[in-house]
């Protein structure tokens, strides 16, 4: 890793008056696929809408800005994305670096509220929900945090809250002495998908509770703040209120969606995004807020076996999902370096976004940090790693429609712990790499080409049609995977997150 990846280069040339510095809420959700809304995700594709669940708060916020029909996750798994919109930075250059002690040497690497506090001091920032980044917050700059949380602060089998173990033997048992059928033959897991009804499912209000209270406090201290909401929904276990599960049991189910409770945790969710514009009409602070909404990666592809728990934690009944290909018109899902698992919802909203704004513009969430940067007046320079660009212009000038990045094309990469797998769009044009052999994936290794403005569910490989063109992405594929000096294969090494908990551990 490069020594000046190690240290921060970014220095603010002037100071923004306090008044001028808006207000920004990001808001983060989990697992939540492109065609996860009540509202298209593009005009102009019709199946693009779910059939089903009901996210009228969503909705709200995209008509009242602009909603990005390209908007990408820097990764099709959460971890990675989380630490690459922290540090503006591809997760090739972090998450799958040869280097795999990069996480012991972040202290001064640049982080969103850090650039933040760089534009103005009197910045406060925070941080609720999911953390899961290979950096304390403390260290990343926040002043509020919930501490290193990951994906069993949302989970029903977290900390032992029900043994998986046991719900695996009930399940099975339910499932034979019913004779349960399986019509779209899926077959069992380890963990069933569990749903559990709660007032406070995935400490969804919570989470929202705890940022109105932070924001509160920053208004009466007449400090801009940076406030940072990162969702356990819609990530599984499946959670929700009764009365969210109750309404959507009685609902006639769609062709793609039909999941009641699925639809029900979304909806909890949505719920508590309409608090937070409610508070920011009520706060009187719409005229300096910008408030910025995207998932973290794409949509689970399917369901397993699920079932239902009743308050004493006992089964109540388990059953086979029958929900399948739940991001069509988008292929796979979740893990995969299809649009399934890349595009996901991705909206902004505040002063000078014109509202009913549509952008077909590719942007990617390694494009946030810059951005906030950019519209708090930070007017220093960033460090050659920053794989983002800002997207203030074309927030606020509907005659742009690019984003200055310092590479044309759009990056996607894993390996390491994971299969070793790679993506570029350039244009219209994308091209898939797998490094190994997969048995999910026929004939791999392999490179294919896609024509995404003919062929969004990739499903015609143009690698053989058009060799030009896959040779000059694989070009830059090559390039970069050198330029970050990353990994493309496997290694037996755990996730950077876990092995820092393991490091906490230890300190203490």
């Amino acid at each position: 890793m490069s020594c000046s990846q190690q240290k921060e280069t970014a220095k603010s040339e002037s100071q923004v008056d306090q008044k001028q510095s808006p207000n920004i809420i990001f808001i983060l959700t989990d697992d939540q696929g492109w065609t996860q809304t009540s509202h298209l995700a593009d005009p102009d594709v019709p199946n693009s809408i779910s059939d089903y669940y009901e996210t009228p708060n969503m909705d709200r916020l995209a008509k009242s800005g602009v909603l990005f029909t390209q908007g990408y996750a820097p990764n099709p798994i959460c971890s990675p994305t989380r630490n690459s919109l922290m540090f503006g930075q591809n997760a090739a250059r972090h998450m799958y670096s040869e280097d795999a002690d990069w996480y012991k040497k972040t202290a001064d690497w640049l982080t969103i509220p850090r650039v933040l506090k760089k534009a103005n001091p009197d910045y406060r920032t925070a941080h609720f929900g999911k953390w899961h980044i290979a950096m304390e917050p403390n260290v990343a700059g926040f002043d509020k945090d919930d501490g290193m949380t990951s994906n069993s602060g949302g989970e029903i089998y977290g900390e032992g809250f029900l043994v998986h173990k046991d719900y695996i033997e009930s399940s099975n048992e339910y499932l034979k002495k019913n004779k349960v059928p399986n019509p779209l033959n899926i077959r069992k897991v380890g963990k069933p998908t569990l749903y559990w009804s709660d007032t406070n499912p995935k400490d969804i209000f919570g989470i929202t509770e705890r940022a109105k209270g932070f924001m509160n406090e920053s208004i009466k201290e007449n400090k801009p703040f940076y406030v940072q909401l990162s969702h356990y929904a819609t990530h599984l276990s499946l959670v929700s209120t009764k009365e969210s599960y109750e309404y959507f049991k009685t609902k006639a189910e769609g062709d793609r969606h039909k999941s009641p409770e699925f639809a029900a945790m979304l909806k909890d969710m949505d719920a508590s995004i309409g608090m937070i514009l409610d508070f920011v009409k009520e706060a009187g602070i719409e005229d300096n807020t910008y408030i910025f909404l995207m998932g973290d990666n794409g949509g689970r592809l399917s369901f397993n076996q699920m079932g239902s728990v009743d308050d004493q934690r006992k089964l109540l009944e388990s059953h086979y999902a029958t929900e399948p290909d739940r991001n069509i018109p988008l292929q796979d899902g979740k893990h995969s370096f299809y649009e399934g698992g890349l595009r996901v919802p991705f909206m902004a909203a505040g002063p000078g976004i014109q509202n009913n704004r549509v952008s077909t513009t590719p942007v990617t969430g390694l494009d946030l940090l810059p951005t906030f940067a950019d519209l708090a007046g930070f007017t220093g320079a960033y460090p050659a790693e920053i794989d983002g660009g800002s997207m203030k212009s074309l927030l606020l000038d509907e005659k742009v429609t690019e984003v200055n990045r310092s590479k044309e094309a759009l990056y996607f990469h894993q390996s390491s712990h994971r299969p070793s797998r790679s993506a570029v769009r350039l244009g219209d044009y994308k091209l898939i790499k797998y490094w190994g052999k997969e048995n999910k994936y026929e004939g791999t290794p392999k490179v294919q080409l896609f024509d995404l403005s003919k062929d969004l569910s990739e499903e015609k490989d143009l690698s053989k049609e058009n060799p030009e063109k896959t040779q000059e992405l694989e070009n830059l594929l090559t390039n970069f995977i050198k330029e970050t000096k990353t990994v493309t294969k496997r290694r037996d090494i755990a996730g950077a997150y876990y092995r820092l908990m393991d490091d906490i551990k230890m300190r203490k």
